[in-house]
């Protein structure tokens, strides 16, 4: 499998991009995550409110590094890693407040090169009134 960066043009480092255009993927295998958060994948049903607000403590920065931690534990299940992964939706309850922290731990996991092609959408609220993001992922296995 060969993952290529995509570009239109060349990006100038001024211009600081949170993410690649797009990615031309050979070969491979298409796996699909559903939209993770900082929920733990595996929980008791119903929410134990305790145990359920325990997940969303921390604010913003936590929350997005266990959201990203839940994707790393699919991607390690399915063989791949985040190398792999082609396409982000990321969905924000407070986008313009979020969004540069959001980039900052990407850039962190990706690297700057490397940054998947992603649509950032603001939303009103998620599964949890306390919930500041949700981020399901596209990534070409192995």
């Amino acid at each position: 499998m060969k993952i290529t960066p995509v570009h239109p043009g060349t990006p100038l480092p001024e211009h600081n991009m949170p993410f690649v255009p797009a990615f031309a993927v050979e070969g491979g295998r298409t796996l699909w995550l559903a939209g993770m958060g900082p929920v733990p994948i595996y929980h008791r049903h119903p929410h134990d409110p305790v145990e359920e607000a325990a997940w969303y403590e921390g604010g913003f920065r936590v929350q997005c590094e266990r959201t990203f931690e839940n994707i790393e534990r699919i991607l390690a299940a399915a063989g791949a890693d985040l190398t792999h992964v082609v396409k982000m939706t990321q969905y924000l309850t407070h986008v313009m407040r979020d969004q540069d922290v959001l980039n900052e731990i990407t850039w962190e996991l990706f690297g700057r090169e490397r940054m998947p092609p992603r649509t950032l959408l603001g939303v009103p609220t998620l599964a949890h009134e306390d919930m500041l993001l949700e981020i399901d992922v596209v990534a070409q296995l192995p």
